[in-house]
């Protein structure tokens, strides 16, 4: 079960315009396409929560061929970019619900508040919420979701 009180089988994951926006205009995050390759890695393992939890460096650098020391500095830069965290689970990243997330809008602005409570001081990041239209349509569509 999920820290959000959902259960869900994740085949997708949504991102926002404004942090595709950011990834891509944001000269400062100095993030190099290794980095782009093992952050669409970790998405690739992105659970409910929005964790991703990985296997050894050395599996990763075999299955993406990309060097471990490459992978070593594309993790610092991706949380020196505050796209991931550290979770307090072995081998897991907290992925930024601000650029990519799971399990729809209605958890969105709890996942935000988790992320940033990993940032002293606090971060201000932009989080996308769900309008009450959205919400509706969702219900309508598919009322197991909530």
């Amino acid at each position: 079960m999920s820290k959000y009180k959902r259960k869900l089988n994740i085949k997708w994951f949504a991102t926002t315009k404004l942090g595709i926006e950011e990834l891509a205009k944001n000269t400062d995050f100095s993030l190099t396409s290794s980095d782009f390759r093992l952050l669409f890695y970790l998405l690739s393992k992105i659970d409910e929560d929005n964790l991703a939890t990985l296997p050894k460096q050395k599996d990763i650098s075999t299955e993406i061929n990309i060097s471990v020391r490459k992978i070593s500095e594309g993790l610092r830069r991706l949380h020196e970019a505050k796209i991931i965290v550290k979770s307090g689970k072995p081998k897991t990243y907290f992925i930024n619900p601000a650029f990519f997330y799971t399990g729809g809008a209605q958890v969105l602005e709890l996942k935000q508040e988790d992320f940033d409570s990993n940032f002293a001081p606090k971060v201000d990041t932009y989080t996308p919420i769900a309008d009450a239209a959205e919400l509706e349509r969702q219900l309508q569509t598919n009322p197991y979701l909530y």
